[in-house]
């Protein structure tokens, strides 16, 4: 019977050093576990960090070109209107002078007529005299 409770003993010590070796091991491959899961994270937040970064840099390059396009569209509206006010200018002054050249001619019929493009004299031009008088405003 002592033989039998000293085998049950050094069996019961065997299989404590069992449950306590593979206690550790589990606790080893925790550790290792969580180092590679801490590492993947830190990776993980590396690439967030240069994406937002790169991001970052492509969105002030987008308001760049959009604050000079915004400039150019203005510079085209400007100029845009300015040329209408011209055109409209020349509008009145060329139906002014239409005007006088009928009383001057006699006929508007006898006045040359521009095509589309009033800003090209015909081949045959008449020329318009005008006197101070004419002009009763």
């Amino acid at each position: 019977m002592a033989k039998h409770k000293c085998s049950s003993s050094s069996e019961g010590s065997e299989i404590s050093a069992m449950v306590d070796e593979k206690m550790r091991e589990r606790m080893i491959s925790n550790r290792e576990s969580a180092r590679r899961s801490r590492k993947r994270r830190e990776e993980h937040i590396k690439v967030l960090n240069c994406q937002l970064t790169m991001f970052k840099n492509t969105n002030i390059e987008i308001v760049q070109k959009i604050n000079s396009i915004t400039q150019q569209s203005m510079a085209v509206e400007m100029e845009n209107h300015i040329l209408t006010r011209q055109h409209n200018e020349l509008t009145k002054r060329l139906e002014s002078l239409e005007i006088v050249a009928s009383h001057v001619c006699g006929y508007l019929q006898d006045i040359p007529q521009y095509d589309s493009q009033p800003w090209q004299l015909p081949s045959q031009s008449v020329p318009l005299m005008a006197s101070v008088g004419m002009f009763k405003f």
